[in-house]
């Protein structure tokens, strides 16, 4: 799998009536009804915007180039058209990330708006899209339990254009839908107009180390709005939860069973112990009381012999009284 840090783009387009509503989602200020999963407000602040047409929002830049179609062509936009043609254009999280490591936060920030900036006058340069201006999001993501608890962004900026040239006075998305033929006379597999906008986000970003992001059709994936793609993701860490409970349970229930075991031996070994203290104690009493007898028996004194016997010998060895003993002291003596 190639892991090179990518510059990508996706493009959607909407209707009138979508628009503001896709606008406000987008708002790099957070202030209309943005509720999704993975948006983290306190990291809101670290978002940035830039609008055209000297507005404070693509909101506002919208309704003034819908005023300005009026103006022009004296009617009003159609319901059914495509007005709103917005590119996000994506940024490896980890590249960009060592980007702010090398050069520190703020600057990469303002350099990557710039660059934003500088490929939506390429857009409109190549194709005649009007841009209405640029969201900057660093607020969404996830906190990812694997990496400590990183926070890891999607780093991406919502760029959008009204879907109307007012130097040529067309609509040009409709006619950047054909895909074309190639040289063998077939149609294309890829849609080279939007094979160019891939090209533009890539020469905006290709001298940070980023590499052009694939196709949609060349990778054969669908790409996953970001609600779903969070979706997936939230469901990806909850089995992966579900597992790693599962496999904690297990690991608790084997050390129960161990510690369990480890309190019996340990038991087992100080009665073990305490036997051996016993027959030490008992070894020695013998030791000590053959090394008298010995004595004794030296001595040649029958009335020692048997003060010897019913005093020490007979109750070490538990006899009630010691005339067995004494016979057989005296048939040895």
């Amino acid at each position: 799998m190639d892991n090179s840090p990518k510059a990508s783009v996706h493009c959607r387009y909407y209707k009138s009536k979508t628009a503001k509503a896709v606008l406000d989602h987008a708002d790099a200020n957070r202030n209309g009804f943005t509720n999704s999963d993975n948006v983290h407000w306190e990291r809101s602040v670290d978002n940035a915007g830039y609008y055209f047409q000297g507005s404070k929002s693509c909101a506002e830049a919208f309704d003034l180039m819908c005023q300005r179609h009026k103006e022009v062509t004296g009617k009003k936009i159609r319901v059914d058209n495509n007005v709103l043609f917005e590119h996000v254009l994506c940024l490896s999280e980890k590249h960009y990330s060592q980007l702010e490591e090398l050069n520190g936060t703020d600057k990469v920030k303002q350099a990557t708006m710039n660059r934003f900036k500088r490929y939506a006058k390429a857009v409109k340069a190549e194709f005649g899209f009007e841009p209405l201006g640029i969201d900057f999001h660093l607020d969404e993501g996830r906190y990812e339990a694997l990496e400590g608890s990183r926070f890891i962004r999607n780093v991406h900026a919502h760029i959008q254009f009204i879907n109307y040239d007012f130097s040529r006075k067309v609509a040009p998305l409709r006619y950047l839908m054909a895909k074309g033929l190639n040289k063998n006379g077939k149609t294309n597999s890829l849609n080279p107009h939007f094979e160019k906008m891939q090209d533009l986000a890539f020469e905006t970003f290709k001298d940070w180390g980023f590499q052009r992001g694939e196709s949609k059709s060349v990778t054969n994936k669908k790409h996953l709005n970001k609600e779903q793609f969070v979706k997936q993701k939230i469901q990806q860490l909850r089995e992966q939860t579900v597992e790693l409970n599962r496999a904690n349970n297990e690991l608790l229930d084997d050390i129960n069973v161990k510690q369990q075991a480890l309190k019996q031996a340990t038991q087992d070994i100080a009665v073990l112990e305490s036997q051996l203290d016993s027959l030490r104690c008992q070894v020695s009493n013998i030791h000590s009381l053959k090394t008298d007898m010995i004595t004794v028996l030296a001595e040649g004194s029958e009335h020692r012999l048997r003060e010897f016997i019913e005093k020490r010998l007979a109750p070490a060895m538990g006899e009630t009284s010691g005339a067995s003993l004494h016979r057989e002291a005296v048939r040895t003596f």
